[in-house]
């Protein structure tokens, strides 16, 4: 119960000190605000991504201290993974690419990209750190943190690893449409970024 409890309250913290990198994810920036996030974030959130410790509360599980380690090992990997990545897409693109990353010097693709209203704009898609990894490395970093939550519970009952399973498919199908719009919106750029970085989610795997 402390280690799950540990990762909410660092996910939540970490939200709300980092509002402003909310704003140009996919939630806000494509999808928009609607029923879906409407209803989302006050009913389904709330409920579901919570069903480790509504578990936990009802049926204790007692883990040893190599699991319970390995556990918070493993999930605050996937959380450093997951800040990082996002902190180097929006710091390289700040700097314009005139900055360092795993102490060398970001490697990236410049591109542009014109909007609905006629304007032109200049981008960068990253190919190096984490990026150059996976194109989408924080979803990696998200399901990292899922299964640790997870895996608190144990492994003898579904109900609390559904949420798991959820993000597993909700992240799959978000980065086929993510790769469907990055591919109308940069053309040839991204055909290019997917030759160098040819994995969608897991680094060697996928």
């Amino acid at each position: 119960m402390m280690i799950v409890t540990l990762f909410h309250t660092i996910y939540v913290v970490d939200f709300f000190y980092n509002e402003d990198w909310y704003t140009r994810t996919i939630d806000i920036s494509h999808d928009h605000f609607g029923f879906m996030l409407a209803w989302g974030d006050t009913t389904f959130l709330p409920t579901f991504y919570t069903l480790q410790t509504q578990y936990l509360a009802r049926y204790p599980t007692h883990l040893s201290q190599s699991q319970a380690l390995a556990i918070l090992v493993f999930g605050l990997t996937g959380y450093f993974i997951f800040r990082s990545a996002n902190y180097e897409r929006d710091y390289v693109r700040g700097k314009n690419g005139n900055c360092q990353l795993w102490g060398k010097p970001a490697e990236f693709i410049r591109c542009k990209y014109t909007t609905s209203d006629g304007k032109e704009h200049n981008s960068l898609l990253l190919t190096s750190g984490w990026w150059g990894m996976s194109r989408h490395a924080n979803y990696m970093a998200d399901l990292m943190q899922a299964w640790a939550m997870c895996a608190t519970c144990g492994f003898t009952h579904f109900l609390p690893w559904s949420y798991f399973f959820f993000m597993t498919i909700l992240l799959y199908h978000r980065s086929g449409r993510d790769e469907k719009r990055c591919r109308s919106k940069y053309g040839k750029h991204w055909d290019e970024y997917c030759q160098k970085v040819p994995y969608k989610i897991i680094p060697g795997v996928y």
